[in-house]
């Protein structure tokens, strides 16, 4: 699990007052009275999450703080109170962060204690669950299945299988590199719900190609 950042008591404090501030809001994330706290968040979580995005699992080896966005996975948006709290925070790539946006990843309704069971949340959260349990990684960047429900949600919420759609493969293309890509994983792993995964994928495709296949038959 994902080491959360720590504060000082000072820090704590500063967070605490802050938090009680008669104008604080989701926009108080831009204060500049709070940028050196956002540099230690975003410098202690790509550390920790070795320069991996803890959704699409790409590596990006920058310190750059403009190639990493702080992720709050309850959105500050729908509570503010939660805004520092180390559990909601992690860091990601700036495509992750900006296809999740602020759409609700939770069924709790707290506001005050935060959600500390993975059963509260609809995706994958990085302090409470663990990846590769919910997602099979078929190729970083491009290909995913889902193994849960919440792999499943979190597949959708990040738009993971977006890489491809934007890449420069053609429908056929694309279809033989998950063919080949589904085939490799299938001999490299010996984990029987990742095979059932991949072997319902295969199934899938096969369908679907066979489905274009015929299309383009009649058509001709």
């Amino acid at each position: 699990m994902l080491e959360k950042v720590t504060y000082t008591d000072e820090e704590d404090l500063f967070i605490k007052q802050k938090i009680l501030s008669d104008d604080f809001s989701s926009n108080s994330w831009s204060d500049l009275d709070i940028s050196g706290l956002k540099n230690k968040i975003k410098k202690h979580y790509i550390k920790k999450q070795k320069y991996i995005c803890p959704f699409c699992r790409r590596e990006n080896r920058s310190n750059h703080g403009r190639s990493w966005d702080i992720e709050h996975i309850i959105p500050r948006a729908k509570v503010p109170n939660f805004m520092f709290e180390p559990l909601n925070l992690c860091v990601t790539c700036i495509e992750c962060n900006g296809s999740k946006s602020d759409k609700i990843v939770t069924n709790s309704n707290a506001k005050i204690h935060y959600p500390i069971e993975s059963r509260f949340y609809h995706i994958i959260h990085p302090h409470f669950d663990t990846y590769e349990d919910k997602i099979l990684v078929i190729k970083e960047g491009f290909y995913y299945i889902a193994l849960t429900e919440k792999g499943e949600k979190t597949i959708d919420l990040y738009r993971l299988n977006r890489f491809y759609i934007f890449s420069d493969l053609d429908d056929r293309d694309t279809y033989d590199y998950k063919i080949h890509s589904l085939s490799s994983a299938l001999l490299g792993t010996e984990d029987i719900s990742e095979k059932a995964a991949i072997l319902r994928e295969l199934a899938f495709l096969a369908t679907k190609g066979a489905q274009n296949l015929n299309y383009e038959i009649v058509g001709e």
